[in-house]
């Protein structure tokens, strides 16, 4: 092992976990120039590295992270949610992961990282640059809503999707008809934000029409609820022409 970890073409670093992150990271940290070691399983034998980079599930970090000190100099996880108690740093892309993607995946891209030192902290973000994408700093005090934050824009957004999609299946809609309503909302959203996107009839005041999609919408009657007193709450916001 090298005795201070310099991000070059002879840097080698570990992958372990072979989940749908951990081989995506291995074909870019390779496609970068790096030696990638893995992805390997959380009970291979760990070898000797510069960096080991833990893309497990957040219950196993502490005793991957154990296992791995010994066999590198800096150790890491790609958690959004844990903090740095068993590693030096992190580095979390902030982006959803099939497992299939190419390494452009990255560009782009933010990246959240952090670290218990200056040095940790700088290989945190020459490895998010490495990968294209643009690192930016989330410290452990913050670190839960941020991932709430990441939840909200991937996670619900698809439970939200997946109601739109079963309530318009019997009028023989499907995702196809749907997707350039979704896009269009998101390209307003990015451009002047949920207040100013915000259209149809909470926006407009027409409660009749809520009340007849609430109707509509048994089978997700909690869902619609919910959702409808939090989009009030932005109409309450929306300006006023």
């Amino acid at each position: 092992m090298h005795s201070t970890p310099v991000l070059a073409p002879d840097t080698t670093i570990a992958i372990v976990g072979a989940g749908r992150l951990g081989g995506v990271l291995a074909r870019a940290l390779r496609a970068a120039g790096f030696g990638v070691l893995g992805p390997l399983r959380r009970d291979d034998r760990m070898p000797d590295a510069d960096l080991a980079l833990l893309c497990v599930p957040d219950s196993a970090i502490a005793a991957v992270a154990f296992a791995a000190r010994p066999h590198a100099r800096l150790v890491a996880h790609v958690s959004g949610a844990t903090p740095l108690a068993d590693v030096d740093f992190s580095i979390h892309p902030l982006q959803t992961f099939t497992g299939t993607e190419t390494p452009e995946v990255f560009r782009g891209i933010g990246v959240a990282v952090d670290a218990r030192t200056p040095e940790a902290l700088a290989v945190a973000e020459q490895l998010a640059t490495a990968l294209g994408a643009t690192p930016f700093r989330v410290d452990d005090a913050h670190r839960a809503a941020y991932h709430a934050a990441a939840s909200f824009a991937s996670n619900f957004v698809l439970t939200v999707l997946d109601a739109a999609e079963r309530l318009a299946a019997p009028s023989g809609l499907d995702r196809a008809h749907l997707a350039p309503l979704v896009q269009q909302t998101v390209d307003n959203w990015v451009a002047s934000g949920a207040a100013s996107a915000l259209t149809g009839p909470i926006a407009r005041g027409d409660e009749a029409t809520v009340a007849r999609q609430r109707a509509a919408s048994a089978d997700v009657a909690d869902l619609f609820d919910a959702l409808a007193t939090a989009t009030r709450a932005v109409a309450d916001r929306k300006p006023r022409s």
